[in-house]
């Protein structure tokens, strides 16, 4: 009986009396890299005049004497959606595989059906996790809350690479620390009592990469009001200087004029149960200014012709009596 083996992607067959060799079944390549959900195809060309009716398969297993065969040319297969076998006899035959797993990850055999001994080429297939990229980062609201000592959050994605771990940091000396672990990260004028910088770091089994690192900068300490600035390459400049009244100024600004009006008027004191909110009590009725003013015009115009109306009521009454007294 022949004995078959492999070399440099080539079957051979020899025997005990080995003359040459005999080539009969190579493809373009033994060895496959890919990673989670890509595609790879192997092309394979054999002695079309010898083999052109013979099955041909696809198997899985470290040994050709008892691999699994997946799916072959005569229409058999344990999973048509990811996998194809296709014999174009002169044009070669493909083998494609869909949807890279990482336990696609082993040895296989494109084989030729053969009476004695089939005709086998090992190729080896490796899968692994997609490397990350540099992740970006940027804020999900308005950093410019961070002036009034409001929470801003921050995500973390990288566009490329597969199961993805995130990592927030705050940077240290002589080591960095571990924040939290996930995409979202909330900052406040808890996370630090002083200006600190920030990154976050994307990995996987295969690669990490760290995001640009940004600065948080506290100009006002939490038991003062809290005030921040948070500075980066990825985030628009900005400042905390306040040209524009900011909601706890708003706020505070209304409670003294509040206490001034009831102060001023005690009487006022007597309709504080019917203000859900202080500053409703300076205004008409809570509506626009410009609203109120349509409203009070409307009114004096209906009021008016009411008016216009009774006094030409009442003078046709005058004439008509007066008509009334003439006849008689």
């Amino acid at each position: 009986m022949p004995h078959t083996g492999s070399f440099c992607g080539w079957v051979f067959v020899c025997d005990k009396k080995w003359q040459g060799i005999s080539v009969q079944l190579q493809c373009d390549k033994t060895m496959i890299q890919g990673t989670i959900g890509s595609t790879f195809s192997i092309i394979c060309t054999y002695k079309t005049n010898q083999f052109r009716f013979n099955k041909k398969y696809w198997c899985a297993g470290d040994s050709r004497s008892s691999c699994k065969v997946l799916m072959d040319t005569d229409g058999f297969s344990l999973n048509r959606k990811r996998a194809q076998i296709i014999d174009a006899v002169s044009r070669g035959l493909t083998v494609r595989v869909r949807d890279l797993q990482l336990d696609d990850t082993g040895t296989y055999w494109v084989g030729i059906d053969k009476i004695y001994a089939d005709i086998m080429l090992r190729i080896q297939v490796i899968v692994r996790n997609e490397a990350v990229i540099n992740p970006n980062v940027w804020p999900l609201s308005s950093v410019e809350m961070t002036c009034w000592g409001q929470p801003v959050t921050f995500r973390c994605r990288s566009e490329r690479g597969t199961d993805v771990r995130y990592t927030w940091y705050r940077v240290g000396h002589p080591n960095n620390i571990v924040l939290h672990h996930a995409t979202d990260m909330n900052f406040h004028c808890s996370n630090s009592t002083e200006s600190t910088q920030f990154f976050c770091s994307a990995s996987n089994d295969f690669s990490r990469q760290n995001s640009e690192m940004f600065t948080v900068q506290h100009l006002q300490p939490a038991n003062q009001g809290c005030m921040y600035l948070i500075t980066s390459k990825t985030v628009s400049s900005y400042d905390c200087i306040r040209s524009t009244t900011s909601p706890s100024t708003t706020t505070q600004t209304s409670e003294n004029l509040w206490s001034s009006a009831t102060a001023s008027d005690p009487s006022e004191g007597q309709n504080d149960t019917m203000c859900v909110n202080r500053t409703e009590c300076f205004s008409w009725s809570g509506l626009p200014l410009w609203y109120e003013c349509l409203r009070w015009l409307l009114s004096s115009a209906m009021f008016t012709v009411a008016c216009v109306v009774h006094i030409w009521t009442k003078s046709r009454c005058r004439r008509v009596q007066g008509k009334h007294h003439k006849e008689i």
